[in-house]
């Protein structure tokens, strides 16, 4: 948890809003060509996407950090902190925007798909976009550093073995002191077939997404819950 709260204290320092907001558009695109009503987005962050997706339809959004869910609130989206197995509420479509599928090991990962189908109503959507394997290797591994007046962030990342560790490290000013915080994200690369054979979910949709750079970074998947 410190490291998702973390994260959302530095979020807005990063620079990906632009695009962010691309990839926002995407979905957008991609939710006009279903029928559908209610949409919860799993992992909703700032809120950002929410504030998007309500003017268009009956949207929620969940997460498990703190700070982010305060974040969202502020700008006066639904969202609650919560977990998706805590749910019990079906919905025409879910949503993992932002590689929410990679911060899963298999197991994990495995579990997260079952949760998502009880969530869905038959004939119901999932999309998502998980990072390639070239977003692992040349976007997300390197260094940042942010050097303002009154804080410093350092990230660190390293994509080892199909995993990046990314370590975060914030100094904030207090008075005449610097105050010290640090946590470590870790996301998995999974590949498209591996996550397919995980669900009984059907796979509709496979795009590729450059993001970050030229070369395709993400790919998003769309799977359908099929009608019974």
């Amino acid at each position: 948890m410190k490291h998702l709260d973390l994260y959302a204290k530095v979020e807005s320092y990063i620079g990906f809003d632009e695009a962010y907001e691309e990839l926002y558009q995407i979905y957008l695109q991609k939710l006009s060509q279903y029928k559908i009503d209610t949409i919860l987005d799993v992992g909703c962050g700032n809120g950002n996407l929410l504030l998007h997706l309500q003017k268009v339809y009956n949207a929620q959004g969940i997460d498990i950090s703190h700070e982010m869910i305060q974040i969202a609130k502020a700008k006066g989206v639904d969202a609650r902190r919560i977990s998706l197995d805590k749910l019990t509420q079906k919905y025409d479509a879910l949503l993992a925007v932002a590689d929410v599928l990679n911060y899963f090991d298999a197991d994990e990962l495995k579990q997260f798909l079952e949760d998502i189908e009880k969530r869905l109503n038959d004939g119901g959507i999932f999309i998502c976009d998980i990072n390639t394997l070239f977003g692992f290797e040349e976007v997300t591994a390197g260094s940042l550093s942010i050097d303002k007046e009154n804080l410093f962030i350092a990230i660190d990342s390293e994509f080892e073995d199909n995993i990046l560790e990314t370590k975060i490290t914030l100094f904030e000013k207090e008075g005449d002191c610097f105050t010290k915080e640090q946590a470590e994200i870790v996301q998995y690369y999974h590949k498209i077939e591996d996550i397919e054979a995980m669900s009984s979910l059907k796979l509709l949709v496979v795009e590729e997404v450059a993001l970050f750079s030229d070369i395709s970074d993400k790919n998003l998947l769309i799977f359908q819950k099929e009608l019974l």
